[in-house]
């Protein structure tokens, strides 16, 4: 069985030298089982302890718009739409991501 820190429920104590090394190395941070508050609670830097459930933070999903760069433009949540609308003027595409409230911009190559 593979161990997937997104979705542990043992102890920390109780877990395997391979799961904890998997579960500390986890790169998207951390959740802590706790009973006040009751449920699942953000954990930025765990203390490990032995009697802790902890779990591996899912992967943030990333949101990607596209803009042409042209005299007209218009947005789309799809590359493919935006190549497919584009003028012959255009110049670029401008991809941004946004992913938990931050947003980075990518300028595109031409295809």
């Amino acid at each position: 069985m593979t161990f997937d820190p997104t979705t542990n429920r043992i102890p920390f104590d109780l877990l395997t030298e391979d799961e904890r090394a998997a579960l500390k190395a986890w790169p998207h941070g951390w959740e802590y089982f706790g009973r006040w508050p009751n449920g699942w609670n953000l954990c930025d830097s765990p203390e490990w302890a032995s009697v802790a459930v902890y779990r591996g933070k899912p992967a943030p999903v990333v949101v990607s718009w596209y803009r042409n760069i042209e005299p007209q433009h218009g947005q789309t949540r799809s590359r493919h739409f935006a190549d497919l609308t584009a003028s012959p003027s255009r110049i670029a595409v401008l991809r941004i991501d946004i992913c938990n409230g931050v947003s980075t911009a990518h300028l595109e190559d031409m295809e």
